[in-house]
């Protein structure tokens, strides 16, 4: 699931033309990609770091359970960026891997561990939300904020875990005079090598691509029919309260929050899926074909800008889908910035919250507004 420039190569060839293939791109091009990958890390580390902020800052963000799974995976983003920099410069500049083997090892396992525990938060948000709408009841028993912490207390050592292969088989290699990369070289002769590469990224990719697609693809849909469901029973008790004469009742908050909810985690699952689909499409290819995927380094660029969209794109989810999010972003924005009208977003915020704390307690309305 690492997604460089040596593993793209690693799985459908070798390293042999990518300089031919950097000389034939213009200048002009490599600017434009550069400043693209420079704006897309600079909204994934300060959009992580905010969302990691707000929830650790704000007392009412954290004592719900779908933020501290938010703020988990805003933390495994946040790193996934960081230490994807130094990999993406690099490749900007052609010069193979320059940070030493030992950097090798240590780079790479913290990017795929982290990239793991992002996947693993992922589904975990997705069952959590499941329990919550499907299950209300239970859900204050199996989704309770120590339950939660519990399950990133697992989830992270699971992933550091499944990461250990990189630390094993990462290994600095020349392939060329004055360049080196960093490869995952497992053992035996080299066509033995390689198949067993390609049968551990296959098995990789079922384990956290496949499955956690398809399982969030299922649940999310079960959710979604239950929550339109009762928008549309909100709406037929709300129009027959009226023609009995009765005072309609306020559903729009309800439903607006149902809406944004749902289409902000179902919108974070297919930026993922869209995000890894090029590697995984790579992957069965090289599996099926005998003939090896021709490389370019325009294919490198759009798999390697499409990985770190995965990590910048949830906190603007957050900013547009959530109003809790929003508001909040907005405050500690603008506070350093507006001392004038900090006031003001406070007491926004705390009206927000009173008139959500006045409301007639609601076990379908509390688990969908969490966020």
């Amino acid at each position: 699931m690492d997604v460089t420039a040596e593993t793209i190569t690693g799985m459908s060839g070798n390293m042999t033309n990518d300089t031919d293939m950097v000389n034939k791109v213009s200048t002009e091009t490599i600017t434009l990609l550069s400043i693209l990958f420079t704006l897309i890390c600079t909204t994934g580390l300060v959009g992580n770091a905010l969302v990691v902020f707000v929830i650790l800052v704000d007392r009412k963000m954290r004592k719900s359970s779908t933020n501290l799974f938010i703020m988990n995976l805003a933390v495994a983003d946040f790193v996934i960026m960081l230490f994807g920099i130094p990999e993406i410069v690099m490749f900007m500049m052609d010069r193979g891997w320059t940070l030493g083997p030992e950097m090798c090892k240590f780079n790479r396992y913290v990017m795929t561990s982290s990239l793991y525990a992002s996947v693993l938060t992922l589904l975990s948000v997705c069952v959590e939300r499941f329990i919550a709408i499907i299950q209300p009841i239970k859900a204050h028993i199996l989704c309770g904020r120590k339950k939660v912490m519990v399950a990133m207390g697992i989830l992270w050592p699971i992933a550091l875990l499944c990461g250990l292969p990189t630390v094993l088989f990462n290994r600095e290699m020349m392939q060329k005079p004055g360049k080196a990369y960093c490869l995952t070289i497992l053992p035996g002769d080299r066509q033995l090598s390689m198949k067993r590469y390609k049968a551990f990224k296959v098995t990789e990719n079922i384990i956290f691509y496949i499955v956690p697609v398809v399982l969030q693809i299922v649940l999310y849909t079960v959710v979604a029919k239950r929550l339109f469901a009762g928008i549309e029973e909100l709406h037929a008790q709300n129009q027959t309260g009226q023609q009995n004469g009765g005072k309609p009742e306020k559903t729009s908050e309800a439903v607006k929050a149902r809406k944004s909810v749902v289409i902000m985690l179902i919108a974070c699952v297919i930026v993922y899926v869209i995000s890894f689909s090029p590697q995984a499409v790579l992957v069965y290819y090289d599996m099926i074909s005998e003939k090896p995927f021709h490389m370019s380094w325009p294919f490198f660029v759009f798999v390697m800008i499409m990985a770190n969209v995965n990590s910048a794109a949830n906190p603007v989810f957050y900013s547009i889908f959530s109003q809790n999010f929003r508001k909040r972003f907005k405050y500690y924005v603008c506070f350093s910035c507006y001392r004038a009208a900090g006031y003001r977003y406070a007491r926004g915020i705390s009206d927000f919250d009173s008139r959500t704390s006045r409301r007639p307690p609601s076990t379908s309305k509390t688990v969908v507004s969490s966020v």
